[in-house]
C-alpha cells in the first residue's frame, strides 16, 4: 500500500508489470485518469482507495481529483522489471557474489559490479535474461582478472608507445 499527499506535485509510484499496489489518499477522489492506459490500468476501490496495475513497460501518469473538481495528487508511474525478485534469485543461487547491483528502466536491466569468474559472471546474465530478454546490459567485472585479461596496461608497453610517439616527434624538428 502507498500513502499519496495531497499536493499537484508529481509523486513518484513504481511498478512492476502484471503486478498492482493499493493507493490510500486522505480524502475522497471523484475522478481518475491515466495518460496512457497501455502502461498501467486503475480503478476505485473506495473514496480513499485506487488499485493500480502495472501493464507494460515505460512510464505514464495518474491524476486524482477532488470532490470540488481540484486536482488532488499526480503520480508519475513507472512500469518496469521486477528488480527486488531479480535480486532474492540472484541472492538465492549464488550468495558468495555479494558485490552485484542492478538497475531497471523499464523493460531493461543494467547489471554491474564484480564477480569471481567467468562461469558466474555467465550465470548472472542467464537469470537476467529470464526478466529482460534481450535487454540485458552487462557492465559486470570479473576481480581478480583472469589471466590474460583485459586487467592492467603492460607497463613496458606503455612506455614503449610514449618514447617512440615522443621519439618520432624529436626526429621531425
Amino acid at each position: 500500500m502507498h500513502l499519496v499527499t495531497q499536493s499537484t506535485d508529481a509523486q513518484q509510484l513504481n511498478l512492476v508489470v502484471g503486478k498492482s499496489t493499493v493507493v490510500n489518499m486522505p480524502v475522497a477522489i471523484k475522478r481518475a485518469s491515466l495518460a496512457d492506459p497501455q502502461i498501467a490500468d486503475a480503478m476505485v476501490l473506495s473514496p480513499k482507495q485506487i488499485y493500480v496495475t502495472g501493464k507494460g513497460y515505460g512510464t505514464t501518469n495518474l491524476t486524482l481529483w477532488g470532490p470540488d473538481g481540484k486536482v488532488l495528487a499526480i503520480l508519475d508511474l513507472d512500469v518496469g522489471v521486477d528488480l527486488v525478485r531479480l535480486k532474492q534469485q540472484l541472492a538465492e543461487l549464488l550468495p558468495d557474489e555479494t558485490n552485484i547491483r542492478l538497475r531497471g528502466t523499464h523493460d531493461h536491466v543494467t547489471v554491474f559490479g564484480t564477480v569471481s569468474s567467468e562461469s558466474r559472471l555467465s550465470q548472472i546474465l542467464a537469470v537476467a535474461e529470464a526478466y529482460a530478454p534481450k535487454k540485458v546490459l552487462n557492465f559486470l567485472k570479473i576481480y581478480p582478472e583472469p589471466p590474460g585479461g583485459k586487467g592492467h596496461p603492460d607497463v613496458q608497453t606503455v612506455t614503449v608507445e610514449v618514447i617512440k610517439g615522443t621519439s618520432v616527434n624529436a626526429v621531425k624538428f
